[in-house]
């Protein structure tokens, strides 16, 4: 069933009011820093992990976010995908990388990071 404009218009405006937004975020804040906090932990952590791989390959300074770059969308896929799913994720990651430039070794030694295969 479609629903009609009207509808829609109302069920809108009872979302956006400032209330209604205030008393929902009030009733979460508490988990969302601890969660929030938790995930920061996790990506300073791989962020880490991630320079100890790259900086010893003699990457230049101004590439080495490309490189976070990669291993946080790895990361990213790792929280959604998981088995052979995540894992032909993961080479299309690496794949777009390496061809924006970045050098293949290094990115399949994350790869290895996060357990999968390198690409050929």
């Amino acid at each position: 069933m479609v629903r009609s404009e009207v509808y829609r218009a109302r069920k809108f405006q009872g979302k956006v009011d400032p209330d209604a937004i205030r008393s929902r975020f009030a009733a979460l804040k508490g988990d969302m820093v601890e969660q929030t906090a938790q995930r920061q932990a996790e990506l300073v952590s791989l962020e880490k992990d991630i320079k100890g791989i790259v900086e010893p390959q003699g990457v230049p300074t101004w590439q080495i976010p490309q490189y976070l770059n990669v291993g946080r969308q790895l990361w990213s896929l790792s929280g959604r995908f998981t088995g052979q799913t995540f894992v032909n994720e993961a080479t299309l990651v690496a794949q777009k990388w390496v061809g924006r430039g970045l050098s293949k070794n290094i990115v399949n030694l994350i790869l290895a990071y996060f357990g999968v295969s390198p690409l050929p």
